[in-house]
C-alpha cells in the first residue's frame, strides 16, 4: 500500500506562496505546488519521494513547514 500522509496548511495566500517557493523535507527531494481552487481558498500539496518518513506520518512536517515560511539568507 502507499504511504499516504496529509498536513493541513492554512493562512494568507502570501504565506502560502513563501510556504511553496521555500519548502524543503529535510529527508528527500520534495516538490512543493501551491494552487488556488475555485473558491478562491489557497491550498499547499507537498510531492515528498516513496520512503520519505515525512511522507509515511513518522516524522512532523512542522519543522520544515517553519523553516519554509521564516526563510534566513544563506550564512556565507
Amino acid at each position: 500500500m502507499q504511504p499516504h500522509h496529509t498536513t493541513l496548511i492554512a493562512g494568507p495566500t502570501d504565506l502560502i506562496a513563501l510556504i511553496a517557493a521555500n519548502y524543503r523535507c529535510g529527508h528527500c527531494h520534495s516538490e512543493a505546488e501551491a494552487w488556488t481552487d475555485q473558491h478562491g481558498n489557497p491550498h499547499l500539496n507537498i510531492h515528498h519521494d516513496n520512503g520519505c518518513p515525512v511522507l509515511a506520518g513518522t516524522l512532523p512536517a512542522a519543522p520544515d513547514m517553519l523553516r519554509a515560511a521564516h526563510p534566513t539568507p544563506n550564512a556565507r
